[in-house]
């Protein structure tokens, strides 16, 4: 387990998926971060690599030869090495290998650095390739909060700030796929959206250019709050488990499942991502706790 530490802040993250495990709030005394409890879920904040969402029949293709993907790739079950660590950061790498190879046939580099500052943690990104050729991914972020933050509190007592008005439209799922609808969540533009579980009756929440693109946990019972801010992410995911589930995860992607039908060719799927031989692709989301 690797720690940072700051008068505000303990944070704790694992080599295994270069997960962020821990996010503690030394002055609120709060657990911010789910804890991974497998009877809910048993994750904290996978690192969603190089596809996000579900791949019809975990099948995709490259050049037309066929290659097999679970859910969200394979960067968060794969070991990770620390390569550099300050009293502030921690930067993570996972190089392409033989087994890597198998699966998705790019050579690559894909560095996760976490980053303290005051209670904040920022969460950045790089892709680097290192192959000969054109290279294609997606990647994305799926950090679960606890929610209620207080006993005093329930899940239906929060509300998402969006930090403007916008129109609030979910992509649909149709099982894990997109089956091409769009649905509004609320009748007019708004910035508020209030949590219940019904929401998520089926899956989750998917939102394409959203214009403040930060989001908020708040309630008007706690001043406690979750900020997760995405500057730079087209599409962001909201999602719960089963009705009572005690989390609420807010997902920046870069990239989306695939819609309902036949495997693509990975350069032709929704949301890709490509770089060029020596390129490195780079951006970061924010989590400010309080």
């Amino acid at each position: 387990m690797i720690k940072l530490e700051n008068e505000f802040l303990l944070v704790e993250m694992k080599e295994a998926g270069a997960e962020l495990t821990r996010i503690f709030h030394k002055d609120t005394g709060i657990e911010y971060l789910w804890n991974a409890d497998s009877k809910y879920w048993g994750r904290h904040s996978p690192v969603l690599f190089p596809t996000v969402g579900k791949l019809v029949d975990d099948t995709y293709f490259v050049d037309g030869a066929s290659y097999h993907l679970g859910q969200h790739g394979f960067a968060r079950d794969r070991d990770f090495k620390v390569v550099e660590q300050t009293e502030n950061s921690v930067r993570f790498e996972l190089d392409a290998d033989e087994e890597s190879l198998s699966i998705y046939p790019y050579k690559f580099k894909l560095s996760i650095i976490y980053t303290m500052d005051e209670n904040s943690v920022a969460v950045s990104y790089e892709v680097e390739n290192t192959d000969n050729k054109r290279i294609y991914f997606s990647i994305g972020a799926h950090p679960a909060f606890h929610l209620p933050l207080t006993e005093d509190t329930t899940f239906e007592d929060y509300y998402l700030d969006f930090g403007t008005e916008e129109n609030l439209e979910t992509l649909c799922l149709e099982g894990p796929y997109r089956n091409g609808e769009i649905k509004k969540i609320v009748d007019k533009p708004s910035r508020y959206l209030s949590l219940n579980y019904d929401l998520f009756k089926n899956d989750a929440l998917i939102f394409e250019a959203l214009k403040q693109k930060e989001i908020t946990i708040k309630s008007d019972k706690t001043s406690h709050f979750v900020k997760v801010t995405f500057k730079e992410f087209p599409f962001v995911g909201i999602w719960t488990a089963k009705p009572g589930t005690p989390f609420v995860c807010i997902e920046p992607w870069y990239g989306i499942a695939d819609g309902a039908g036949k495997s693509v060719e990975l350069r032709d799927k929704a949301g890709i991502e490509h770089l060029e031989p020596e390129a490195v692709f780079a951006s970061e989301y924010k989590i400010t706790v309080g």
